[in-house]
């Protein structure tokens, strides 16, 4: 053993993965790229979910340089110690208004937690296209943990398979059982950034400039961005706000 080994293995094994979901996940990430730019060209939002470590990979697509910017992160309250707990999804879901036409990222590496299951149901009877980032290999063979016995690849309209191993952490250790450095962040958030690009140029074929958020860092950050967050921003808020009388 090496002072390198565990790197060596680990960028070994990830840049696998990263060819093999290119190679099979293609075409569902071109799918989504193109539903994505239907739905910004109608106007329309994306929201992106994850419980527990899943939300840093929702996160990625919120409001960020290089991100598009009709995005919506759906907020958690309990950060994923009531993922198991049936019911609870609708109570926070009813903050956001999803509409038909919109899009839903629901993502979940096992996808068998009733939370996520809840929020993708949740979506689909509001008409919303549900695209679950989830690791098919796991999910398929273990129990699902939602009374209705479903799993999130079961109720997505597309699903973009992370393609990694049961449990997720992928490097071996030697004289015990269980593996450590999981693969499932690195690789969803580069499908999600890979879409983000493909719509981005897909509007651009639409004759659309993409609303692509640009470093506020820049000079040129903040007036670009403040154009966005005018058009954008009171449809992503998801606080009550009582209307005007007269």
């Amino acid at each position: 053993m090496t002072a390198t080994d565990g790197i060596e293995q680990y960028y070994s094994i990830i840049t696998e993965q990263l060819h093999s979901v290119l190679a099979a996940q293609k075409p569902q990430m071109a799918r989504v790229a193109e539903l994505w730019a239907q739905a910004i060209r109608a106007d329309r939002l994306a929201y992106a979910f994850g419980s527990g470590h899943s939300r840093y990979i929702a996160g990625e697509l919120y409001w960020r340089a290089g991100g598009l910017a009709p995005v919506m992160l759906i907020e958690e309250p309990t950060n994923g110690l009531a993922e198991r707990l049936e019911g609870y999804a609708e109570l926070f879901m009813a903050a956001y208004t999803i509409q038909p036409g919109d899009l839903l990222f629901v993502i979940s590496n096992s996808g068998i937690n009733p939370v996520p299951i809840a929020v993708a149901r949740y979506g689909k009877q509001a008409g919303a296209t549900v695209i679950a980032v989830t690791n098919l290999e796991h999910s398929r063979n273990t129990p699902s943990r939602d009374s209705s016995g479903q799993k999130l690849y079961e109720l997505a309209d597309v699903v973009l398979d992370t393609m990694g191993v049961r449990g997720d952490a992928a490097v071996p250790l030697p004289g015990v059982e269980w593996r450590v450095a999981p693969t499932s962040t690195l690789i969803s958030v580069s499908m999600l950034n890979a879409i983000v690009a493909q719509t981005a140029l897909n509007l651009m074929a639409m004759g659309i400039t993409p609303p692509v958020l640009i470093s506020a860092n820049v000079p040129e950050g903040d007036a670009h961005n403040q154009a966005l967050c005018d058009k954008y921003w009171p449809r992503l808020t998801h606080f009550p706000r009582k209307k005007a009388t007269s």
